[in-house]
């Protein structure tokens, strides 16, 4: 009699199903970051960037940061700062321009009552097809301060729960020992409040003159690579060597003692196959350094400074004026780490605010910011002129060879008076006045034939 096999084809198919169920896990482990990554990007922006900013837009920016700056900076104190959705969004616009992001990035901020919504939108490569990051943030008022409450990336809303976990992590991983750690958070400490209103946002903060400069520095030293570090502190020891060179008895100098020799250095180091820009660039910010009597540390950290003999101080100036050899040096400095846009707003602002709480407002001053400019501009805009830059510094036989006679200026304008003459910043009278300066500077021959 021969034997009955049964065949269960349920049990057959149970293994099958198993097999095909982790295959698609695995798959859809393995595509997950695909998908999320196609998810958040889009084929167009969420907001499209505003054209270049109008001199009026300028000028109310010069205002903005002459309203925001505290009357007496240097002391601590209590501040207020009160801004519109559409000073915000000026301001934002404004940074983006400086930082040459503009042709990719695309900002936004909308403030309402007890909510402010950012938009943030880059372009991704220069391919036919356009690609975008599209990001959205929400933020809402709590306990007098702003709480991330919602984040959304492309098509993908971040789940609350997610934010909050991901936000506490990243704080808690911060190290305790980062000094920059350390002063942010002393900063957002400082503010005792954020007050969203229709159209309107106010902060209040407590102003710590030395907290700011230290984050100041640190911000500094993060765009300071270690090669630019390393140049840094050879051209230091160049200044220290044409400081203890001075006779005793001498207590000041032309700023050529010091540009001619830097800038000697830097074409022999081009010529030896540095990189003519990054020779330029270190050699201002290491001058404008000595010049305004502040510690090497700030550009190179405490830990290099400790090793470096500090140099012995000797006074430079310009037309016989320190005041105007610190002004084109600290310009030049500005200008060639963070280009001639922000160098010459920042100087603009510099003698407003002096016009309305200080010594007034000088064109003697804003006359060396704007030689300093256009030195830093054109030792670091290009490779070519660069090195002409080099050889034409390491060449001066005189001060005027690049800077105007400054003796028939109109100084110490109080805001009253400089409203009186000018009417504001953005006035064609003051443009026309700007326009004269810098045509006086054209002619100088230092910039012959490069100035456009």
């Amino acid at each position: 009699m021969s034997k009955q096999v049964t065949f269960d084809s349920r049990s057959s198919a149970r293994p099958k199903l198993t097999l095909l169920l982790l295959r698609t896990i695995v798959v859809l482990l393995l595509s997950a970051p695909v998908i999320v990554l196609l998810l958040s990007l889009e084929t167009s922006p969420s907001h499209v960037a505003e054209q270049q900013l109008s001199s009026e837009e300028l000028s109310r920016i010069e205002s903005l940061l002459l309203e925001g700056t505290p009357q007496s900076p240097s002391y601590a104190s209590r501040h207020e700062l009160r801004l519109n959705s559409q000073e915000l969004n000026l301001l934002l616009r404004y940074g983006v321009n400086i930082m040459n992001l503009s042709s990719r990035w695309a900002a936004r901020i909308q403030v309402s009552e007890d909510n402010l919504s950012a938009q943030l939108s880059v372009r991704l490569g220069e391919g036919p097809l356009p690609i975008y990051l599209n990001i959205e943030a929400n933020f809402i008022e709590d306990d007098n301060l702003l709480t991330l409450n919602a984040l959304r990336i492309g098509k993908i809303s971040v789940p609350n729960r997610l934010l909050q976990f991901t936000l506490q992590r990243l704080r808690e991983n911060l190290s305790s020992e980062n000094i920059t750690y350390l002063d942010v958070s002393e900063l957002i400490n400082n503010v005792e409040s954020v007050e969203l209103e229709p159209n309107q946002l106010t902060v209040s903060l407590q102003w710590d003159p030395n907290l700011i400069s230290r984050i100041g520095k640190q911000a500094q030293q993060l765009f300071i690579s270690e090669q630019d570090q390393q140049r840094i502190i050879n051209y230091y020891a160049i200044i220290t060597n044409i400081a203890a060179t001075v006779p005793i008895d001498i207590r000041a100098v032309s700023i050529n003692a010091f540009l001619v020799p830097l800038f000697a250095a830097a074409q022999e180091k081009t010529l030896a196959g540095s990189d003519a820009i990054a020779e330029n660039r270190t050699a201002f910010q290491t001058l404008a350094i000595y010049v305004n009597e502040e510690p090497i540390a700030q550009l190179i950290g405490e830990e290099a400074a400790a090793e470096i003999e500090p140099a012995p101080f000797i006074e430079a100036r310009l037309l016989r004026r320190q005041d105007l050899a610190q002004h084109l040096v600290s310009v030049a400095a500005i200008t060639a780490s963070a280009g001639a846009d922000l160098a010459q707003m920042l100087s603009t602002t510099k003698e407003a605010y002096d016009a309305r709480y200080r010594s007034g407002f000088s064109f003697s001053d804003l006359t060396a910011n704007t030689v300093g400019v256009s030195i830093a501009r054109l030792a670091t805009s290009s490779s070519e002129t660069a090195k002409v830059m080099q050889g034409r510094l390491a060449n001066l036989q005189n001060e005027s060879d690049y800077m105007p006679k400054v003796g028939n200026n109109r100084d110490g304008l109080s805001e009253t008076d400089f409203n009186a003459m000018y009417t504001d910043r953005s006035s064609p009278q003051y443009q026309a006045r700007l326009t004269e300066i810098q045509t006086l500077i054209d002619s100088r021959p230092l910039f012959s034939g490069l100035l456009q």
